[in-house]
Order: structure tokens, then sequence, then C-alpha cells
């Protein structure tokens, strides 16, 4: 099993609408859908620094990949884009996952 993150820096004001455009549409359902993702998150740091971080769950690199060269992955690419416009994109990194424990969500 593979994880993925991307961590976005951006402007705290611009991390509201980053995270709703995430909603909106469905962004994290979408890669669930179409490929074999686990499981995925998109998260904001408390400390309202405007700090993203996107990660997901694969059961190996090629799941990953799927989601990289899915032709629906850059729909939302343009109001992304220019909602990251002046933000700083960390390199999207793959941890391989040792082991995990989880509890049943509520």
């Amino acid at each position: 099993m593979i994880r993925s993150v991307l961590t976005l820096h951006t402007a705290p004001e611009q991390a509201v609408s980053v995270l709703e455009l995430y909603r909106r549409e469905a962004i994290l359902q979408e890669s669930l859908d179409l490929t074999r993702a686990l499981g995925s998150e998109i998260a904001s740091a408390v400390d309202g620094s405007g700090e993203i971080i996107v990660t997901a769950l694969w059961p190996d690199e090629a799941a990953y990949q799927e989601w990289l060269d899915h032709p629906n992955r850059g729909r939302t690419a343009p109001e992304l884009s220019a909602l990251l416009a002046d933000a700083r994109i960390g390199v999207g990194r793959l941890y391989a996952v040792d082991h995990r424990v989880s509890k049943t969500e509520i």
C-alpha cells in the first residue's frame, strides 16, 4: 500500500476557496469512483497559515498512476489553477505504508 501526499501553501483566504472547490466538485469522491483508491483526505492547517494537504491511500503505485493518467483528473484544473496562482505547490510524494491501524468511524 502507498500513500500520496500533496502540500499546497496558499494564502489563508484562498484556502477556504480551495476546500470549497474540492467539496463542490467532489474531487476526492471522483478519485475514489474512477480508480482503485482506498480513501483520501484534504485537510487545512489549524493555525490559519493557508497550508493544505491532500492525501490518499492506494493499493499500489499503479493505482495512483491511474488517477494521474485519468482524463477526468484535469477537469477542475482551470479553476484550481486560478485559486492557486500565487501558491507554492509542493512536490507530490509517495510513501510506502509499513503498517496501519484504524477504528471504525462513527
